[in-house]
């Protein structure tokens, strides 16, 4: 009896299997989602790789078809010297819901500050995880390098002084042309900023020569500074030196009275216009 119910529980058993397997291959597949349908956007840049301080570079994205989704394209540096917001801005791109295109927008910093030209490499990316698998997989990214040329006015010669200690140092200018023989010309570099800039001599001014004296203010020490000169064709010079205030007598000292009274300037450049361009040396 018991083998007979044995037997009957395998029959029903290999039933039920049958079964099973002839639902399961009724069944069809569900297919795999292809991307190959998905937009590829496209990305044309506008500009040239070496864009002047106060212009732009950028990036137009165009998509093949619209999403019911929005889409965000930015910018990652990558390598260069550049330092964003110092020396760039780099506005995303951002593609709203059923439109097919917009602009990533690379502006570079005028920064009125005579300095070498930057470098920025850099990379476009949809840096969202979830936008990322909206578009082709197939899309290719484009990665660049600029050069962020320097922009000097080119009206003057703009001096940036600065110096290695706490103390507070100035810079004026004096004109021995012709028509102002050793007058007092600029005081644009003695506000109490480290690093002070003046701009008080144009290449419209008078041709001949012209001086930057430092004002110590009778610190008695010795320091070390550096002079970043913008030429007006948007070069940029560099003079290094030393200050002795421990022994000023190798100095030529003109008195400066334009505040009222009478402070020591002491001569460290010299500066000659022909009314092109500028000649800087160290005295």
């Amino acid at each position: 009896m018991k083998k007979y119910i044995l037997y009957k529980l395998l029959g029903l058993a290999f039933i039920v299997i049958g079964f099973a397997a002839c639902d399961t291959a009724s069944r069809d597949v569900e297919p795999i989602i292809s991307p190959s349908g998905y937009p590829i956007p496209t990305f044309t840049p506008v500009g040239t790789t070496s864009v002047d301080e106060g212009s732009v570079y950028k990036y137009t994205i165009t998509l093949d078809k619209m999403l019911d989704r929005a889409l965000t394209f930015s910018l990652v540096q990558t390598g260069g010297t550049a330092t964003e917001d110092d020396d760039y801005t780099a506005e995303a791109a951002v593609l709203p819901p059923y439109t097919n295109s917009g602009e990533l927008i690379i502006s570079i910093v005028e920064d009125d500050f005579p300095e070498d030209n930057e470098t920025l490499d850099f990379e476009v990316e949809i840096s969202s995880l979830g936008e990322k698998y909206l578009v082709n997989p197939s899309t290719t990214y484009p990665s660049g390098s600029l050069t962020l040329v320097n922009k000097n006015d080119p009206t003057l010669l703009t001096i940036v002084f600065s110096w290695a200690t706490e103390d507070d140092m100035d810079i004026v200018t004096w004109s021995d042309t012709e028509d102002y023989p050793m007058t007092e010309w600029g005081d644009g570099g003695a506000t109490g900023s480290n690093p002070e800039t003046d701009k008080s001599i144009w290449l419209s001014d008078p041709v001949g020569t012209y001086y930057v004296n430092i004002m110590d203010w009778d610190t008695g020490i010795d320091f070390d500074y550096t002079f970043i000169l913008g030429h007006p064709d948007g070069s940029t010079q560099i003079i290094t030196g030393t200050f002795t205030g421990t022994d000023k007598s190798g100095y030529t000292n003109d008195h400066w009275t334009a505040w009222g009274g009478s402070y020591d300037s002491y001569r460290v450049l010299k500066v000659v216009n022909d009314g092109t361009a500028f000649t800087v040396t160290k005295l």
